[in-house]
């Protein structure tokens, strides 16, 4: 079904979104310039209404961009260590694997117990086989 959102945003066919807590899909076909805001989902919205829906969407480069902003204007470990925990995450979801091992890990040697930083590289050294890492 077409919805419309309440504000513009700029989405592709593909992107990954969300309406709401509950409710997640792809983007199947943004609207054109007639039909401002408009875009067709994956799967059905049984919502009340599909007009004015506020629509989210992850912005990754947004992410990357704080992430590094964060880790450049301080030298305390613990931050720095958190910013490259949010680098690790980016990547890891996008599947950039080399990527996310390298943050996780610089992440894990500035901060050994920050805890989120080690699951995540004890997930990735699982993914790859690496059980004596």
């Amino acid at each position: 079904n077409v919805v419309r959102g309440s504000q513009p945003i700029p989405l592709e066919e593909g992107e990954r979104i969300r309406i709401g807590t509950d409710f997640e899909t792809l983007v199947a076909e943004y609207g054109d310039e007639e039909e401002e805001n408009t875009f067709r989902m994956k799967d059905p919205w049984n919502g009340p209404n599909t007009t004015g829906l506020k629509v989210w969407k992850k912005d990754y480069d947004r992410v990357i961009a704080l992430a590094k902003g964060a880790y450049n204007s301080t030298m305390v470990q613990e931050i720095q260590a958190e910013s490259l925990f949010f680098l690790a995450r980016v990547y890891h979801v996008r599947e950039e694997l080399d990527h996310a091992h390298s943050f996780y890990d610089r992440a894990c040697k500035l901060a050994p117990n920050l805890g989120p930083a080690r699951f995540g590289l004890a997930q990735l050294l699982i993914a790859k086989e690496k059980y004596d890492e």
